[in-house]
């Protein structure tokens, strides 16, 4: 019987080549990987940051009030920070703990932009904190930019707010009352809210406007329903066609305006009379 010499009797010696072969490549993948690693570790990736990743481009968005020089300092940004080292959402917390500040985003532009967008406290109320200060809409109390620059909105009076301080969440009863009211006359359809200069809520029972012609305007302490407050419009429009100057209107009854007019001055009368 002659001798079997087909392929399975030869492949073995060329497994054992092929299989040494293999390791060999995949050691000299390795060994040119740590090449490569040590390479790209020996280059000034540090200098190049710093020439390519710093910020230069600073743009503050939303700044009405507060200047944008100002935004960008608050946050602690500025012109030469490494910009891949800019912890945005540290700097957008820093924005936040500014009083007058509700909301700020801050985002890389580029390998040399940062842009900042804030969302301001927009003031309603001045309140008396010694001197003027300001409530926004939901209540937080603004120190004013500078001595006597406050903004030209209603004055908010019956309640006492020395003791707080900047940035304090005021959910006062009389507090409450008087952001309400600022939103009834703010109602569109009104234009009522530009003619109010105080808001009076020292009496529970009853809020008093004053207005900027000086009459004043005896409410519920609550801001009634539009109806009403439209009644209120339709007369201060009537007395002013008519140039009359009512002492005060009375909106505490139903269904009725009660306009109570400027009382003569007894003396002017006498002194006129003296002169006829």
């Amino acid at each position: 019987m002659g001798l079997y010499q087909g392929r399975a009797m030869r492949s073995e010696p060329r497994v054992r080549r092929s299989t040494t072969f293999g390791r060999l490549w995949r050691v000299l993948h390795v060994l040119l990987a740590i090449t490569i690693v040590a390479g790209l570790l020996q280059l000034p990736w540090d200098a190049w940051r710093h020439r390519f990743a710093t910020v230069t481009d600073i743009r503050v968005e939303g700044a009405e009030y507060l200047d944008p020089q100002r935004v960008a300092q608050l946050a602690g940004v500025k012109p030469g920070d490494d910009l891949f080292e800019l912890d945005v959402d540290r700097l957008r917390q820093e924005l936040l703990l500014h009083a007058r500040i509700a909301d700020a985003k801050i985002s890389r532009r580029g390998l040399r932009g940062v842009d900042i967008r804030i969302v301001e406290r927009r003031p309603v109320l001045l309140v008396s904190h010694g001197v003027p200060w300001e409530l926004d809409s939901t209540g937080v109390l603004l120190a004013p930019f500078a001595e006597g620059a406050v903004a030209d909105v209603p004055l908010l009076t019956g309640a006492a707010f020395d003791g707080y301080p900047e940035g304090a969440l005021l959910r006062t009863v009389q507090v409450r009352r008087g952001l309400d009211w600022v939103r009834a006359l703010s109602a569109r359809g009104l234009q009522l809210a530009g003619r109010v200069s105080e808001i009076d809520v020292s009496d529970e029972r009853c809020t008093a406007l004053l207005l900027m012609n000086g009459t004043r305007v005896r409410s519920p302490a609550w801001p009634p329903e539009t109806r009403r407050l439209t009644a209120l419009r339709v007369v201060l429009a009537d007395l002013e066609k008519r140039g009359t100057t009512a002492q005060e209107v009375d909106l505490r009854f139903e269904n009725q305006v009660i306009v109570r007019p400027v009382l003569p001055d007894p003396s002017a009368a006498a002194n006129g009379a003296r002169t006829s």
